[in-house]
């Protein structure tokens, strides 16, 4: 898929049989990429106490 916005730019969706080798490599590929991401990704510090969930409920 090309897209039109982004000339030259092209998406590629590979797909498997599930229960398949293929289906259980392309898991693995998927984990390298989110572990890959996860590493970049910047990391957000919040305070504990401001979040809703550490908030009293009434």
């Amino acid at each position: 898929m090309e897209f039109v916005a982004a000339p030259g730019l092209v998406l590629t969706a590979y797909t498997a049989e599930p229960a398949s080798p293929s289906a259980d490599d392309l898991k693995l590929l998927a984990t390298w990429a989110a572990t890959e991401a996860a590493q970049h990704a910047p990391t957000l510090q919040t305070n504990q106490t401001d979040h809703p969930a550490a908030q009293p409920r009434a």
